[in-house]
């Protein structure tokens, strides 16, 4: 029973953290110039994905333009993964509650 008290702590840590190091990465940290998509790889064709993380990254840092250059679905794919970020922590937030509740810690 630890491990899983444990283990929500440090996924609650990674929830955090996350949206804290992405703000601090420059905006233009995964521009690279070199795509990762499998499409765009094996077959040389862009997928409706191709982009995202580029343009989120530029949206997260409030360059509007640039990100919607990279993909313009990242104005809907940014705000519904927000939403599912803090589902996710509430989640998590209450398991761990319930733990320290239960006198395990």
């Amino acid at each position: 029973m630890k491990l899983r008290y444990y283990l929500t702590i440090a996924k609650l840590a990674f929830i955090i953290l996350t949206p804290i190091v992405l703000l601090i990465l420059p905006a233009d940290f995964f521009d690279t110039g070199r795509s990762l998509c499998l499409s765009k790889l094996l077959l040389n064709v862009e997928c409706y994905a191709c982009g995202m993380s580029r343009a989120c990254m530029h949206l997260i840092h409030f360059e509007f333009e640039d990100a919607f250059a990279y993909n313009m679905a990242s104005f809907i794919v940014l705000p519904l993964l927000a939403i599912v970020w803090v589902q996710w922590f509430l989640k998590e937030f209450k398991r761990f509650k319930l733990y320290r509740l239960a006198g395990i810690s």
